[in-house]
């Protein structure tokens, strides 16, 4: 059963907010368009506050949103929704009359609505930008929402500086989202971003894919199927912390296997040597393939083969499993072999491979799925996300888990 407390986070906080500031509107008599004005700026603020929130990669948040991809889905269409508020409330004082004077208080107001929109804009659609400086960009956010606070405290036609329920819920949500940014952009690296490691053994798989293993400083416990940020310190390499699923290893090493699809993974892939020195944070991620049914079905595509590989590799698993693994060309298939060998050797564990190149792409039209059945996806996120909402329409009552992260 799907956690549902991620949604009701939000939901929560947002009623809250539009309570408040309507009730207050209504209290201190402003007319009906002023007050619609104040309670989208209120509920503008909620989704920085929210977004902040967000950007902690807390452990317990990620289980509330189901997976750390999911809670990302969230961050995106919160911070989207914080734009559009912003605009309407513009509008709004346009229609009211109350930008026609350059004041403080309107260019702080400005100020915060051209800041934002430069910043959300870079995030969603500068794909081209390098992802360490995209990256970075998060980091000024926390200038727009400043001048936002400030603009909501000398503007406002409700007194925000009094022991008011209203007062008290802009200060507590304004002050946690502050916090929750400086957290975010000075410490949370050094405080979570704290396991040692070093590179012990790279392979070359093929042009374009590295199979690595580093050894830990000290014992490492995850679950197969779970993912870590991994910085890697080796001159020509970039050092921002990057996400990749663990494909194997028993805690004092790990193994990892990266495939060429940005300037961080080909530098890996051209230059990576062993004892290069390495940080982890994590593990994050909520495939947990022993808490599935006894007979799952499992579809990978591409390189999100890698949380599958991590639990075979160490297990010798009682469940029915059969496996879909989708690669475009025989040398992205970098596991196809491995996979043949131990369908040789478990009864229960049966693989069908498709190459993209030479076959049809992977479809489940027609196929029957067993009752009974936990479904595990990983992979593209246009290609998992298409194969859970068929799963989900035609098998409403299927358990099904999936990843599909996507940092952008």
């Amino acid at each position: 059963m799907k956690n549902r407390k991620g949604l009701l986070l939000i939901s929560i906080t947002t009623i809250i907010t539009f309570l408040l500031w309507f009730f207050a509107g209504r209290a201190q008599g402003l007319v009906p368009l002023e007050r619609v004005r104040h309670i989208v700026a209120g509920l503008a603020l909620n989704c920085f506050f929210l977004n902040f929130l967000l950007s902690t990669r807390n452990k317990t948040l990620e289980k509330w949103f189901n997976g750390l991809d999911k809670l990302y889905v969230h961050h995106k269409y919160i911070a989207i929704s914080a734009i559009a508020l912003l605009f309407v409330h513009a509008l709004l004082g346009d229609m009211l009359k109350t930008s026609e004077a350059v004041t403080i208080k309107t260019a702080t107001g400005g100020l915060a609505m051209f800041l934002l929109v430069v910043l959300v804009g870079l995030t969603l659609f500068a794909k081209k930008l390098p992802y360490e400086k995209w990256k970075s960009t998060h980091k000024f956010m926390i200038i727009p929402y400043g001048f936002g606070l400030f603009h909501a405290y000398i503007s406002s036609h409700i007194p925000l500086l009094t022991f008011s329920a209203l007062g008290i819920w802009v200060g507590l949500t304004g002050l946690a989202g502050i916090l929750l940014a400086v957290y975010s952009i000075f410490f949370h690296e050094k405080s979570q971003l704290n396991k040692k490691g070093t590179v012990s053994q790279v392979k070359r798989l093929s042009p374009n894919t590295l199979e690595w293993e580093i050894t830990l400083e000290e014992p490492f416990q995850f679950s197969k199927g779970q993912f870590i940020f991994i910085k890697v310190f080796q001159p020509g390499i970039e050092d921002g912390a990057h996400p990749f699923s663990i494909s194997g290893g028993d805690g004092n090493k790990i193994l990892l296997t990266t495939k060429v699809s940005g300037d961080f993974t080909k530098q890996l892939h051209d230059s990576l040597v062993p004892e290069s020195k390495v940080l982890i944070e994590g593990p994050y991620g909520l495939m947990d393939f022993s808490q599935g049914k006894k007979k799952q079905l499992w579809i990978a595509g591409g390189i999100g083969i890698t949380p599958f590989m991590a639990y075979l590799r160490e297990n010798q698993p009682d469940q029915k499993i059969t496996l879909y693994y989708s690669f475009n060309g025989s040398e992205s298939g970098i596991y196809k072999d491995w996979l043949s060998n131990y369908q040789e050797k478990n009864k229960q564990f049966s693989v069908h491979f498709v190459d993209t190149t030479s076959m049809p792409r992977l479809s489940f039209e027609g196929y029957t799925l067993e009752e009974d059945t936990s479904i595990f996806l990983c992979g593209p996120e246009k290609m998992t996300k298409s194969f859970v909402n068929y799963f989900q329409k035609n098998y409403k009552d299927t358990d099904i888990t999936y990843e599909a992260f996507k940092l952008r």
